[in-house]
């Protein structure tokens, strides 16, 4: 079984294949996108991913439809998100011959896909890139062409709207993630549930799917949160309004997450954004007592962290709030619930409301 479903804004059309096998007909499905053989791509993927021989299999298959292709690596782990990278695949694309017509093929998660994609969109002022995700995670980060990198003072603050020409999802990858990655990308499909998909988040809360549930199950889960996302995209391109609910718990997950030192992935910092911050929109009225403490409790049940380590430091943290690209000079910025399937943007927050909330959740700190 897979399952396609299409991007449709106003500067883009993809599609988004979902299923199993799918690393085997990337070549194949990418000539239903317009590739056509000949042109060069380079496959960029981490040490981890590539140990598992998933971009060598989509390597052969670009092969087999006429593309030729090189792989290179780099290091797992957020770090990599960052320039200096960036310049190195610049230079990895030059060795690979890949010019204006050429690919960048991103085979992992969300850190590679950030990357290469950031890569894509700025080499040659823009060449055409694939999503090849590989962890759950990834299904969010894989549409929607926001790409980037971090600074040393906080994520994603340079980056690019750069769709890919193709997602291809090949859910039989995710049987090879670790339990705590697993858990780390159900952080993301709670998060759409709770965005625009009341039903995907009861089903998740009535039963927790803290582990790979297989291929079928995961196909049907995975649309469900992609579609979600791709109505969001759909909507509002470049984030001018709407697309804006898709950050629910990014602000100060990103920030802890930071000020982890990025030991804690992106995943655990997302749930305790997202509890934060519904802490938060409790304080404001927006969200009932009842809905906030579902929202917790289904986290909690995916194994996921509801609070802050008591190591990280919170200076650290709030230098890395007040640097989040969303806030205005009037205040902080939050996508907040006001419901399960209902998120809206709450603009102009002051920051003294926001450090109640911090200070009680430290109370509370694990």
């Amino acid at each position: 079984m897979t399952t396609q479903l299409d991007v449709r804004t106003p500067t883009a059309r993809y599609p988004v294949h979902i299923g199993t096998g799918l690393l085997a007909r990337v070549g194949d499905l990418l000539g239903g996108s317009g590739v056509k053989p000949g042109v060069r791509a380079l496959v960029v993927t981490d040490d981890h991913v590539a140990s598992l021989g998933y971009a060598d299999t989509v390597a052969e298959s670009l092969a087999a439809s006429g593309i030729p292709s090189s792989i290179t690596r780099v290091p797992p782990g957020d770090a990599t998100k960052s320039l200096a990278m960036t310049e190195h695949l610049y230079r990895e694309l030059l060795r690979a011959g890949v010019q204006r017509d050429g690919l960048v093929v991103a085979v992992g998660g969300g850190v590679v896909g950030d990357l290469a994609g950031f890569a894509a969109a700025t080499y040659q002022r823009g060449v055409r890139f694939v999503q090849v995700p590989t962890t759950l995670l990834a299904h969010d980060s894989s549409i929607g062409g926001k790409v980037g990198v971090n600074l040393a003072e906080a994520k994603n603050l340079v980056g690019a709207f750069h769709h890919p020409t193709a997602v291809i999802y090949d859910v039989a990858t995710l049987a090879s993630l670790p339990p705590r990655e697993w858990r780390g990308g159900m952080a993301e499909v709670l998060k759409h549930g709770i965005i625009g998909d009341p039903d995907l988040f009861a089903a998740l809360e009535a039963e927790p799917c803290a582990t790979y549930p297989g291929s079928l199950a995961a196909e049907r889960m995975v649309a469900q949160a992609c579609q979600v996302k791709i109505r969001v995209v759909e909507a509002d391109e470049h984030e001018s309004a709407l697309r804006m609910t898709l950050n629910l718990g990014h602000t100060f997950g990103h920030a802890v997450e930071h000020a982890s030192g990025y030991r804690l992935n992106h995943g655990e910092a997302v749930a305790i954004g997202i509890c934060l911050e519904s802490h938060l929109a409790v304080r404001m009225g927006w969200l009932a007592t009842a809905e906030r403490d579902r929202v917790v409790e289904a986290f909690r049940r995916h194994g996921l962290p509801v609070t802050p380590p008591k190591d990280i430091p919170s200076d650290a943290v709030w230098a890395a709030l007040r640097l989040d690209k969303k806030h205005t000079h009037g205040g902080l910025t939050f996508a907040l619930p006001r419901g399960i399937g209902r998120v809206e943007v709450a603009r102009g927050v002051p920051e003294t409301l926001v450090t109640a909330v911090w200070q009680e959740m430290e109370e509370r700190r694990t």
